[in-house]
């Protein structure tokens, strides 16, 4: 195997647009712990608790049986055709964990995060269904750029290195998306929009 198509898997992997609600949340309360709540908080841990076992477990469950019963071909959900049942499993569980996370003694930047890929997973439903296989790996990128640019605001640090670090990765991202060749190009720049929009419409709701 090349050397280039290992590493766009380890990237893939290492960000995968289930795991990045999970980053966005401990990356918001390690920008600001005095405005947020400390990361080593019990009401913390409850917080991520919930966010991964509703967000990342529970679903990661359901796809694995669905892979089993021969309902999807991969965990990647790599053909357009299956992608419409787990879309829908996953945007029920973002609506449950929101609705958690929501009643939490949190910022409300915390639940809008989970907001944000809610909206997003609706939105790649309904372009999944219409018109093409968008990227969910770029339109978590996408979630996660409008997430440091909100959260440069309240941080205690300056961000503007935090910002360009994750440009880079969001290229890496997509790169990775095409060395794999699991997206065309402009599915790959659509998620980028549909992310960074269905994000800032979160946090302005």
């Amino acid at each position: 195997m090349r050397l280039e198509v290992v590493f766009a898997n380890i990237i893939s992997y290492v960000l995968h647009p289930i795991f990045l609600p999970t980053y966005a949340i401990a990356f918001l309360l390690w920008s600001n712990p005095y405005y947020f709540m400390p990361i080593q908080s019990s009401n913390a841990f409850t917080l991520f608790a919930n966010v991964v076992l509703n967000s990342v477990l529970l679903p990661l469950m359901i796809l694995t049986g669905f892979k089993r019963l021969d309902l999807i071909k991969d965990l990647e959900l790599s053909e357009r055709k299956q992608r419409a049942l787990p879309f829908l499993v996953i945007i029920a569980f973002l609506m449950w964990t929101y609705l958690v996370v929501v009643r939490l003694p949190f910022s409300e930047l915390i639940s809008d995060v989970v907001l944000g890929a809610f909206i997003s997973m609706m939105c790649a439903y309904f372009i999944n269904v219409l018109y093409v296989k968008v990227s969910l790996h770029t339109i978590g990128m996408g979630n996660f750029l409008a997430i440091v640019l909100v959260a440069s605001a309240v941080s205690l640090y300056g961000l503007a290195e935090i910002f360009m670090i994750t440009i880079i990765l969001a290229g890496l991202v997509g790169t990775s998306r095409l060395i794999l060749k699991a997206h065309y190009p402009y599915e790959v720049y659509l998620g980028y929009m549909v992310g960074f929009v269905a994000q800032v419409v979160a946090f302005m709701l």
